[in-house]
C-alpha cells in the first residue's frame, strides 16, 4: 500500500504560521529581541533534497554555535531560558539582479536558501565581569551586541565553504513570521520543512 504526503489547504497552512507568529510575539514580549537572518550558501553538490538537508545541517551548526558564545553551558536546563531561538525554513528563488547580472549566490543552488526569525535573549551590560554579574542578576547571556554584529565580528566561527552569507535585520515591526515560512505557506515547501531549535 502505497502512503501519500498529505496535502494541507492554504487555510490550513496560514494557521500553522500564525500560530508560529503568536509564538514569536509572546517570545518578544517577554523581552527577547527578534531577528530575521538569511542564510545563503555556495554552490552544494547532489540533489534538491540534499541541498535541503546540508542547508538545515548548516542552520542547526550555527545555533548551536550561537548558543554556546551566548552561554557556558547551553544543555544545561539551568541555563534553558538563555538558548537561542530559532524558527524558519527553505525559501525558493529570490533573484536579485546587479547591472544586469543575477547576484551569485542567488543563482546558487537554483535560489535555494534559508530564512529564520531568532529571539535572544537582550546583550547583557557590560559592566562588571559576567560571573559578578551573574551572581547579582541572575543567569545572564555572554553576548554583549546585537546579533548582526556579532555575526559580523565571529564571522570565521560561522562561515564555511558551505554557508556563504548570514544577512541579519532586526525585527522592528511584526514577527517576520510570514515572510520567513512564506514557501511552506504558498504550499512550495510541506510542514516537515519548517526548523524549530531552542
Amino acid at each position: 500500500m502505497t502512503q501519500h504526503q498529505p496535502t494541507y489547504g492554504f487555510h490550513y497552512r496560514e494557521a500553522i504560521v500564525e500560530a508560529y507568529s503568536s509564538m514569536i510575539a509572546e517570545k518578544m514580549d517577554e523581552g527577547r529581541e527578534g531577528y530575521f537572518v538569511n542564510f545563503m550558501f555556495n554552490p552544494l553538490p547532489g540533489s534538491r533534497q540534499n541541498h535541503m538537508d546540508t542547508m538545515r545541517q548548516e542552520v542547526e551548526r550555527v545555533h548551536w554555535t550561537l548558543a554556546k558564545h551566548m552561554i557556558h553551558r547551553p544543555n544545561h536546563r539551568n541555563w534553558a531560558h538563555l538558548r537561542p531561538i530559532f524558527v524558519g525554513g527553505p525559501d525558493l528563488p529570490v533573484f536579485k539582479w546587479n547591472q544586469g547580472e543575477p547576484n551569485r549566490l542567488a543563482v546558487a543552488n537554483d535560489g535555494l536558501h534559508f530564512n529564520i526569525v531568532a529571539l535572544l535573549p537582550r546583550p547583557s551590560p557590560a559592566i562588571l565581569p559576567s560571573g559578578i554579574q551573574n551572581r547579582l542578576w541572575g543567569l545572564q547571556s555572554r553576548l554583549k551586541v546585537p546579533l548582526d554584529q556579532h555575526f559580523r565580528d565571529r564571522s570565521r566561527f560561522y562561515l564555511n565553504d558551505r554557508l556563504a552569507r548570514i544577512h541579519v535585520t532586526p525585527v522592528s515591526y511584526g514577527t517576520m513570521a510570514d515572510y520567513a515560512l512564506k514557501a511552506f505557506k504558498s504550499g512550495r515547501m510541506d510542514e516537515d520543512s519548517i526548523l524549530v531549535l531552542n
